[in-house]
């Protein structure tokens, strides 16, 4: 039994900061976790990454140390440090890229792809066409509004509608006293995205 976890503890050192990576992603961004088996793909893909840019690190530090000055020693508790270092910081900006859409749309512009950053285009058009919107409920009624947050998905969540405004059936606002409005976003039959104005 000794023997079996001298050898597991190694090995879970060696992926915890793959899996670090992984956590921060999908606690920082709207993608859904994926089953067991693909969260394990996901952290040995961080961990390949991360594994080979701290071999990079090792280089130019030990390179720098023979040729201007040397920092140190570089030995298995300064590797996991970098290790620990470069997830948290992979982990970031996996979240940045993903969340702000950057590489997906220079990949579009050079038509490597038609696709877009996002978990779905639900998100995606919440996230680009950032403005006013009326909320078409199932019951009829129409809100009008700014969507302070909205669900990640068309099915679950809930929207919080800021500045809500009732719209009754001749197209006129009812004015609310309320500052936010919460509606559930399986009462919401579709969207409208208000056109921008000047």
């Amino acid at each position: 039994m000794d023997g079996l976890v001298k050898e597991v503890i190694p090995l879970l050192q060696y992926l915890i900061p793959g899996f670090l990576a992984a956590w921060i992603f999908y606690s920082l961004t709207a993608f859904k976790r994926p089953d067991t088996f693909g969260q394990i793909v996901q952290a040995l893909i961080f961990t390949f990454l991360i594994q080979s840019l701290v071999v990079g690190v090792e280089m130019v530090l030990l390179w720098m140390g023979e040729w201007f000055f040397s920092v140190g020693v570089w030995n298995a508790k300064v590797e996991t440090l970098w290790s620990a270092f470069i997830a948290v910081v992979m982990g970031f900006v996996s979240c940045n890229v993903a969340n702000s859409d950057k590489l997906h749309g220079l990949l579009r512009r050079m038509k490597v792809t038609t696709q877009n950053s996002f978990p779905c285009e639900w998100y995606s058009a919440f996230s680009s066409k950032r403005g006013f919107v009326v909320l078409h409920l199932t019951s009829g009624k129409r809100l009008f509004g700014w969507p302070g947050e909205w669900p990640s998905e068309p099915s679950r969540g809930q929207f919080v509608v800021e500045s809500p405004c009732w719209i009754d059936t001749d197209g006129n606002p009812l004015p609310t006293r309320a500052e936010a409005v919460v509606i559930d976003a399986s009462k919401v039959q579709f969207v409208e995205f208000i056109k921008k104005t000047g």
